[in-house]
């Protein structure tokens, strides 16, 4: 089992110690259990994105910093939940940074957004952590954003998380509701880590 996701290794390898691999900063930074590092050496600058994170802070936001393993900053989160009156001159900077090329992942029906040092690609990582373990049996890939398309494209089991986003732009097989979720996990491990569409709560696209 392993976990790909936009939050960095340091917040994440607490609280699943039991993975094999993490791709952290939505694939930028790649680990293995057995002390492997695959993380991107070219990286952009992020000076404008932290400037619209202080810009965040003043007006209520709360800003996160992705670091890779010698502390290299990977990627700006921006979280403005508890300040949505900020959202709408926050969207207009992060906007305006994605016109000038730099890498933002920015959902508008969403309270945060992050700015990344190079383009982040969940699809690769979880190509390189298949090739790296020697994954040879179908892969399942749970996730619930467009961020994660190229990572249900690259699993051979795409499970969507519908948490009331819009689910038509999730490029995957299956859907899960957010509140079954654990459900589906338990049942999941009860039959073995193998996958059926019969699983309870599992609903198939189009259907």
């Amino acid at each position: 089992m392993c976990v790909v996701t936009a939050k960095d290794y340091d917040f994440v390898h607490p609280r699943s110690s039991f993975a094999a691999g993490w791709a952290c900063a939505s694939g930028l930074d790649v680990r293995l259990s057995d002390g492997r590092t695959f993380t991107r050496k070219k990286l952009g600058s992020l000076r404008d994105a932290l400037e619209v994170a202080r810009l965040g802070e003043q007006l209520g936001s709360f800003t996160e910093l992705k670091r890779g393993p010698a502390g290299e900053l990977l990627g700006v989160g921006i979280d403005w939940t508890d300040a949505p009156e900020a959202g709408a001159q926050i969207g207009r900077r992060l906007r305006r940074l994605a016109r000038s090329g730099r890498h933002v992942s920015f959902d508008p029906w969403s309270s945060f957004a992050d700015v990344y040092a190079a383009e982040p690609d969940k699809g690769r990582a979880v190509r390189l952590l298949k090739k790296t373990l020697g994954q040879s049996s179908a892969a399942m890939f749970i996730g619930d954003s467009a961020n994660d398309n190229s990572a249900f494209q690259e699993a051979e089991i795409a499970v969507g998380v519908a948490h009331g986003q819009p689910t038509d732009r999730l490029r995957c097989d299956y859907l899960v509701e957010q509140p079954r979720l654990a459900e589906f996990l338990r049942s999941l491990r009860d039959h073995g880590m193998d996958f059926t569409p019969r699983l309870p709560w599992v609903m198939e696209r189009g259907k």
